[in-house]
C-alpha cells in the first residue's frame, strides 16, 4: 500500500469520525432539548430535559420561568414544591374524576396551618369540598379554602365551575361541621343593587327627607362575578341638622345582595 492510498483512508476513517462525532452531538442536543408534557396529579406539566418549564395547574393558571426553578422540583418521577413534604407523583394516565376529587380535597389535612385551620377543621373540610364537589355544578374544581381572617367564624370556599368561571361559597363553623350545603354566591341585577344601596344611603343621612340622589348620571355599578358582589356608587344631596345643603358620594357593596360595606363622603 503506497503512501497516497495511506493518506486516503486515513482522511475517510477522519470524516466518518468526524460525522459520526455530528451526530452523536445532534442526538445529544434533540432528546436535551425534547419537551415531553406529564399528569402531575392534577397538574399538567412540560419537563425539557430534567427541568420544568411550564405547569398548567388545577384552576388553570399558568406558571412558567423562575417562580417554577424557585418552588418547583421534579426527580424524573415527581414533583414536588418547596412547602409540602408529599411529592406528587407524574405519569401519562389522567386522573379519574374520583381521584381529581380525592387529591384537590385532601391538601387541608396536609398542612392545616397554610389554610389557618386546625387539624379538626381542615379534616371538616376535606369531607365538606369533596361532597360539594360531586353535589354542587359551581364547584367542579376546588380552586382554594381558608378559615376567614376578616370573618370571625366563617370560612370560603373558592371553586370553579366546567367553564373556569370561579364562584365563592361562605360557610359558618357550624355549616362546616354539619356539612350544610351552601350556594355559591352571586350578584343581584343591577337596578335591585341600586335599589338597596340607594336606601342604604337615604337612611344614614340626617335629615332623610332631604335626600336627593342623582340616579342617572351621577350612578356606577359593576359586578364582581367571582365573589358575588355588586359594587355601587351614587352621587347625592342632603341637608345636615342645620339646614344646609351637602354633595355627598355613597359608597355600597353587597355580597349575595346583602351590604356589607357603606360608606359616605363629601364630593
Amino acid at each position: 500500500m503506497n503512501i497516497s492510498t495511506k493518506e486516503t483512508i486515513v482522511k475517510l476513517i477522519e470524516n466518518n469520525v468526524a460525522k459520526c462525532s455530528v451526530l452523536v452531538f445532534l442526538l445529544f442536543v434533540s432528546v436535551s432539548s425534547y419537551a415531553k408534557t406529564l399528569t402531575c396529579g392534577l397538574k399538567k406539566v412540560t419537563i425539557q430535559g430534567n427541568q420544568i418549564t411550564k405547569i398548567v395547574h388545577e384552576d388553570g393558571t399558568v406558571h412558567t420561568g423562575g417562580s417554577i426553578s424557585k418552588n418547583w422540583k421534579y426527580d424524573g418521577a415527581s414533583i414536588k414544591h418547596r412547602l409540602f413534604d408529599k411529592p406528587i407523583l407524574c405519569g401519562n394516565k389522567p386522573k379519574s374524576r374520583n381521584e381529581i376529587i380525592a387529591e384537590l380535597s385532601s391538601k387541608f389535612t396536609e398542612k392545616p396551618s397554610l389554610y389557618g385551620m386546625s387539624q379538626k377543621e381542615a379534616k371538616q373540610m376535606k369531607a365538606y369540598t369533596a361532597n360539594l364537589m360531586k353535589t354542587n355544578n359551581a364547584c367542579h374544581l376546588l380552586v382554594d379554602a381558608a378559615k376567614s381572617t376578616s370573618r370571625k367564624g366563617m370560612f370560603y370556599v373558592d371553586c370553579n365551575d366546567k367553564s373556569s368561571n370561579t364562584k365563592r361559597y361562605w360557610i359558618s363553623k357550624n355549616e362546616l361541621k354539619q356539612g350544610i350545603a351552601k350556594n355559591a354566591m352571586t350578584p343581584v341585577s343591577e337596578s335591585l343593587a341600586k335599589k338597596i344601596c340607594n336606601r342604604e344611603f337615604k337612611k344614614r343621612t340626617n335629615n332623610p327627607s332631604t335626600y336627593d340622589p342623582s340616579l342617572i348620571l351621577g350612578t356606577s355599578s359593576r359586578k364582581v362575578e367571582r365573589t358575588g358582589r355588586n359594587v355601587i356608587e351614587i352621587e347625592f344631596k342632603a341637608s345636615n341638622s342645620f339646614g344646609v345643603e351637602g354633595k355627598y358620594v355613597g359608597h355600597c357593596i353587597l355580597e349575595g345582595g346583602s351590604p356589607i360595606e357603606v360608606t359616605i363622603r363629601d364630593r
